[in-house]
């Protein structure tokens, strides 16, 4: 939710400005790099009912953007009925899939709501089948690309990235031009869900600088074909420079003088409600949406809460960014991380110390 800016400070929370929901957990793939563990044996998925309330709840919280996603939202039994009733109500919208359920009808309906449309490619036909755990993944993904671009729906190619697949970026980045794709997203492997079972495959600090700085050329080469690149780190630059990017809002020191801010929400499919970070340890979550509605959640976080996640965010960024050497961070990781670690109970001298 983005609420205009009062260039007089003041200690009234700032609502988020991105809903990601997480339809359920099951996924016809089982790849190894999951970071929410979605499985084709999983059966958590979150009521129609309380999804449809949560959509009524946010026209009034100023949400911009909503993310649905997964495991696979198209596996979703009543998923044409969220997307009419986000598209009623005009928010940017953003499907992630992985693709392979797409034909002609999906597309169609997709493009009725107005989504633009992620899908997740990570390298030519045999490496992406590995790496997605079933053979024909690729044809199937690309089949479902080739009918989104004909439908007119924007696409986004997402790959995850690792060791083993580094080189294949310049490879994709031509795919891409061909299919008629106008951005990629790289997504570095994650030490998070399943991603944890193959941290060995992660990019080193050295190769993720070298990764960025092949993303520069590639973005400058690809310009005339209206691809655009992104990488899904921050800049240890910025985190500095603005730590609120960092989840360390600090009031009178914020350069939009925020006393609090919560920037993205996250629905799991069980109902769990957590700040900005989806692998986020349920001990920093708002509540459950099968207890209280999301307003009331929002708003008993920032009375009862919120001090909470603050504090860890603060004491990781005290921590971490004085030493880190990387330009780039991955900064929801670490915090994700640490909080499976981090001991909850803290007294408010502590987190008034941090600030």
């Amino acid at each position: 939710m983005t609420l205009d800016y009062d260039p007089v400070w003041s200690p009234l929370p700032h609502q988020p400005g991105v809903l990601l929901i997480h339809l359920l957990n099951r996924c016809n793939l089982l790849c190894p790099h999951c970071y929410l563990d979605a499985a084709p044996s999983c059966n958590t998925q979150l009521p129609l009912e309380l999804v449809i309330r949560t959509l009524d709840e946010i026209d009034q919280l100023g949400i911009a953007t909503i993310y649905l996603s997964g495991g696979e939202p198209l596996l979703y039994p009543e998923l044409s009925d969220v997307l009419a009733s986000v598209s009623q109500r005009g928010f940017n919208l953003i499907v992630a899939s992985n693709g392979t359920l797409i034909g002609t009808a999906e597309a169609a309906m997709l493009k009725d709501s107005g989504a633009s449309v992620q899908v997740s490619i990570d390298g030519p036909e045999a490496y992406h089948d590995l790496l997605r755990g079933s053979k024909g993944a690729f044809r199937r993904a690309s089949f479902g690309i080739q009918q989104l671009v004909a439908a007119e729906v924007p696409v986004t190619i997402v790959m995850t990235i690792c060791r083993d697949n580094i080189s294949w970026l310049p490879w994709l980045a031509q795919w891409a031009s061909q299919m008629g794709v106008a951005r990629i997203s790289v997504q570095p492997l994650l030490n998070v869900g399943r991603g944890e079972n193959i941290h060995d495959k992660k990019l080193s600090k050295e190769q993720l600088c070298d990764l960025f700085l092949q993303l520069s050329d590639l973005g400058h080469k690809y310009l005339s074909h209206g691809i655009r690149f992104s990488l899904a780190y921050r800049t240890r630059r910025f985190l500095l420079a603005h730590p609120c990017a960092a989840y360390v809002c600090n009031g009178t020191r914020c350069h939009r003088k925020v006393a609090k801010e919560i920037k993205k929400l996250v629905i799991r499919e069980d109902g769990t409600v957590l700040p900005e970070i989806p692998t986020l340890n349920y001990r920093f979550a708002l509540g459950n949406l099968h207890k209280a509605t999301l307003t009331e959640l929002i708003a008993h976080y920032f009375n009862d809460g919120y001090a909470q996640f603050d504090h860890l965010c603060r004491t990781v960024y005290k921590e971490v960014m004085p030493i880190w050497t990387s330009p780039l961070v991955p900064w929801d990781e670490i915090v994700s991380e640490r909080s499976w670690m981090f001991d909850r109970k803290v007294s408010t001298d502590d987190v008034n110390h941090l600030i």
